[in-house]
């Protein structure tokens, strides 16, 4: 038996799985934050805000404006 942060006991088998989960979890915040600063993700995110009507000015749809953020090769 161990203190879990808050003083609360934790058995050696909580322990065990903090122990295992943890790096995981920071894996995946990495992953996380690797695809919000990806360039497309930030394209599309641009893409999402534009007004409709600034899309009809320009003359295209949402779905063919993100088809060219995919297909620029940049």
């Amino acid at each position: 038996m161990a203190l879990n942060r808050d003083n609360t006991l934790i058995s050696n088998r909580e322990m065990i799985a903090e122990l295992v989960l943890t790096p995981l979890r920071a894996v995946g915040a990495m992953l996380e934050s690797l695809a919000v600063e990806n360039s497309r993700t930030r394209a599309l995110r641009a893409i999402a805000e534009l007004p409709e009507e600034e899309l009809r000015r320009k003359g295209l749809s949402r779905a063919e404006f993100a088809s060219m953020a995919f297909h620029h090769d940049a």
